[in-house]
């Protein structure tokens, strides 16, 4: 068998979460892919029920003949170096823009809802706009991201946060009230925020060894 008879078979279905989450860095590793529906496909289907014990879940990935039910992508890729050695060695791609847009795009939705409702207090806003940076790192790696990078995208989703903060205090808009009722709503976005960041680089952490 040669690398261009090997492909990796990726077995999804609409409207599953779990499919989206392998879906993007699969296409973006540069294996050889191949995409079924098992909606589309009844052989298909019957044969994700033949690994999945008669249940027809998905993703599953096949590399050869290895299957692999609803896998990680680090899953994949030690797969592939195992049962088709033939491949060229593919890391997961480290996504640059991406992580950075997501708590931009969750800061600037914050910004726009406090516009139009300055008399709202979101308090989740500032932990999801600083969570979104490692947490959409974690997603389209497809893997754990190790301790360092995930602490760096963190961070950078903390600095977007804090700046965003920063803006809205010097236009008063952050005015309350805060959750505990001891009306120090800054330092209550502050928290949020640091909370945000701690939160995603554990979640961008998970599943490391």
């Amino acid at each position: 068998m040669t690398a261009h008879d090997t492909v990796v078979e990726f077995y999804w279905r609409p409207g599953c979460p779990y499919c989206l989450a392998l879906r993007a860095p699969l296409r973006s590793s540069g294996l050889p892919l191949r995409e079924i529906n098992i909606w589309e496909d009844p052989e298909a289907a019957a044969r994700v029920r033949s690994v999945a014990d008669g249940n027809e879940t998905v993703p599953t990935v096949f590399v050869g003949a290895h299957a692999m039910v609803n896998p990680g992508m680090d899953q994949v890729l030690a797969a592939v170096r195992e049962h088709s050695p033939e491949l060229p060695p593919i890391e997961p791609r480290t996504p640059r823009w991406q992580p950075v847009a997501a708590s931009l795009g969750l800061a600037l939705l914050w910004v726009l809802l406090v516009v139009l409702s300055p008399t709202t207090t979101f308090h989740v806003a500032p932990a999801l706009a600083a969570a979104a940076a490692p947490v959409t790192r974690r997603w389209l790696t497809g893997a754990p991201v190790p301790s360092r990078p995930a602490a760096t995208v963190a961070v950078t989703g903390l600095v977007i946060t804090l700046a965003t903060t920063a803006v809205l205090t010097w236009q008063g808009l952050i005015a309350g009230p805060d959750v505990p009722g001891g009306g120090a709503p800054v330092a209550e976005t502050v928290l949020l925020a640091v909370a945000g960041a701690v939160l995603g680089w554990r979640l961008a952490r998970r599943g490391a060894r």
